[in-house]
Order: structure tokens, then sequence, then C-alpha cells
């Protein structure tokens, strides 16, 4: 067949980024913030994931269920606590 060949000379400067970005989602990362609902009832409070931000539904998952991303929790305690409406002032 003839055709347009790929010239695979620049390929690994194309690829590199791509790889860096698919080995960084399995190195772990801390989870670091605990999202707090004080306008729903019981005030429910959420660990958010460090790569996307979204809130995650289960504790102490090894990824996150959303973007793949590898948890650290071994500095959960720590975790800084934000609320989700701004104007709420904790008590």
């Amino acid at each position: 067949m003839r055709g347009k060949r790929i010239r695979l000379q620049h390929a690994p400067a194309l690829l590199a980024p791509i790889l860096l970005a698919l080995a960084s989602y399995r190195l772990p990362m801390p989870v670091s913030e605990l999202k707090v609902f004080p306008d729903c009832k019981g005030r429910p409070a959420y660990y958010v994931c460090p790569r996307c931000g979204l809130t995650m539904e289960r504790e102490f998952m090894n990824f996150c269920d959303r973007c793949g991303q590898r948890l650290d929790w071994r500095g959960y305690k720590n975790a800084k606590i934000v609320y989700s409406s701004s104007d709420f002032q904790p008590d």
C-alpha cells in the first residue's frame, strides 16, 4: 500500500507529556480538603479529590471514582475544612 508514512522522529517528543500525565495519576496524592455542606440537614462532610476537586462518596478509597487519581490517606486528619457556601460562618 502506498500512502503517507508517519514520521516517527518526533514521536518521543509528542508522547513524553502524555505518558507523564498518565503516570501522574498512579502517584498517590494526599487528601487534604474536607468539604462541609452546612445548608443540608446534619451538615454532611465529604473529602475532596486533590486532582479533580470533586467530593468523594466514600472515604478511604485507593482511587478517586471520578478521575482515577490514586489517593494517599495518611494525613487526612489534618485536612483543611472548606464550607460549600461562602456566607456561612462556622460555630
